[in-house]
């Protein structure tokens, strides 16, 4: 697993463990406001300096588009300039071309004339051959000829000299003035020809010169764009931390909570279970003292059914002695006898049993719909096989030191939370693929866990969760090179480091 964008290697300045209850026990109420409120303006000092990173990147960012829109402008004239030159350039190349066609007509003109001098000259030579037998002896023939250049020299030699009769003058004279017109066309299309050739160099060495300033262009355009986009990854990034940084804040902060919440429930039910116990032994001390008044009324009454009839007794017996005493008059030594007897004394109640004590009911269980935790303070959060372990690593994708364990397994393995805790994010995020950033507060200390490379995600950012609970399946997503699980335990809030451990410790030491 290869590390994150730049924006991952930014977080590690902005780690929230020194800033975000890193010492703080959700059992301990002795933090104060004063340090709360310390560690609150700490963060907000972070997040100013990632908004104030931003707006100095927005700045940069305008300035360089005003940059570009202002090359732009600049390529814009040069671009309509270099039409103007690519259509004049054209436009002289169709005149070259209307050019070279007539060339190309006076061309074949000038071969019709060159075919009728040849005839013209046939003819002149007869002429000649004719004026020497007729009486030519008086022209220095020799003279005429080895003097001239060539045939047509010498016959504007011969027409100077006045030695071609008038007859035959009309045709020399045409025969010559044919010749020089054909020279001067030649001549003048040659000289045209020349001047447009010339042009169309000078224009292609301009053309050639805006070409190259052409290709400047572009490439200051390429490098501006290219600044333009780093400027625009820089603010992504930037806003990337600042999501992160108040994602990590908030994540902390509700685990927190939670846990505050479940203390102050289970205070509730144990304050309650104390109450109804309290009660409980309050109506058995109260039924017992009632069982106890009512065996000492039924006490009283019996001892006084006791002493009633034990009065009636011994008024029974009075009366018996006193009917023996009227009816025995001789029997005194009988009736002192009898006088003397005393009367028997009526027998004491026998206590009543006390009631037996009623059973003691069983104190009502708290109930709860969470799992049952493991005891461990993190579990594997899915089952597999370990590929790479933590620590140094080749650098083979980036990074030389691997900050997690890889767990291969099918795609669609369950991932579990390894400890109960809220979700920071939970979706797609580069190198890291669907992953799932979970906040957990154990004993006062904050930890982050990393699972990545998703095949799925069905958890949320602001999600609590379990310690066990589905949060996703395994897959192959991000920098992945096969169906696995990269998870990450970092002591404190995020942060990464392609070439140390730095907030991560190794997830083993824990399974």
């Amino acid at each position: 697993m290869s590390p994150l964008i730049n924006w991952k290697r930014t977080v590690s300045t902005l780690t929230l463990s020194a800033l975000l209850l890193g010492t703080h026990s959700v059992a301990d109420a002795s933090t104060s406001i004063k340090e709360k409120q310390e560690q609150q303006k700490k963060v907000q000092e972070q997040r100013n300096n990632v908004k104030q990173n931003q707006s100095n990147t927005s700045s940069k960012i305008k300035q360089n588009k005003d940059e570009i829109s202002k090359v732009q402008t600049e390529v814009n004239k040069m671009d309509a300039q270099l039409q103007d030159i690519i259509n004049d350039v054209a436009a002289k190349r169709q005149e070259i071309k209307r050019t070279e066609l007539k060339i190309e007509d006076l061309e074949a003109d000038i071969k019709g004339y060159e075919k009728k001098m040849k005839a013209q000259e046939a003819m002149m030579k007869e002429r000649m051959a004719t004026m020497q037998t007729n009486g030519g002896g008086s022209i220095n023939w020799a003279e005429f000829i080895f003097g001239s250049k060539n045939f047509s020299d010498l016959i504007t030699r011969m027409i100077t000299a006045g030695t071609i009769q008038r007859s035959d003058q009309e045709l020399f004279e045409d025969y010559e003035a044919t010749r020089q017109s054909l020279q001067e066309a030649q001549a003048s299309l040659k000289e045209e020809r020349a001047s447009l050739l010339t042009q169309q160099k000078a224009l292609e060495v301009r053309q050639a010169q805006l070409e190259k300033k052409m290709k400047e262009r572009e490439a200051r355009i390429k490098e501006l764009e290219d600044k333009n986009i780093k400027f625009e990854s820089q603010i992504f990034d930037l806003q990337e931390i600042e999501a992160t940084l108040i994602a990590q804040e908030e994540a902390i902060a509700a685990e927190i909570e939670a846990q505050r919440r479940e203390e102050e429930e289970a205070r509730r039910r144990a304050e309650e279970a104390a109450r109804q116990e309290a009660a409980r032994k309050a109506e058995e001390a109260r039924q017992a003292e009632a069982a106890q008044a009512a065996a000492a009324a039924r006490q009283a009454e019996e001892a006084r059914a006791a002493a009633a009839k034990a009065e009636a007794e011994r008024a029974a017996a009075q009366k018996q002695q006193n009917n023996n005493n009227s009816t025995q008059s001789s029997a005194s030594s009988n009736q002192t006898t009898q006088n003397s007897t005393p009367a028997p004394k009526p027998a004491a109640p026998k206590p009543a049993p006390a009631p037996a004590p009623k059973p003691k009911p069983a104190p009502t269980a708290p109930t709860t719909s969470a799992p049952a935790p493991s005891g461990a303070m993190f579990i594997q959060p899915a089952a597999g096989r370990y590929t790479q372990g933590f620590g140094p690593a080749s650098g083979q994708f980036g990074y030389t030191f691997h900050n997690g364990v890889d767990i291969a397994g099918p795609v669609g393995t369950p991932i579990r939370a390894s400890a109960t805790g809220t979700v920071i994010r939970a979706g797609w995020g580069g190198a890291y693929g669907n992953h799932v950033m979970i906040a957990h507060v154990i004993n006062g200390q904050v930890w982050t866990t990393v699972y990545a490379h998703l095949n799925s995600v069905s958890v949320s950012a602001g999600q609590r969760v379990t310690q066990g609970s589905n949060i996703g399946g395994l897959g192959n997503t991000g920098n992945s090179s096969g169906p696995h699980l990269h998870f990450e335990i970092h002591k404190g809030s995020y942060s990464y480091s392609s070439s140390s451990a730095g907030s991560t410790v190794n997830p083993r030491q824990f399974f």
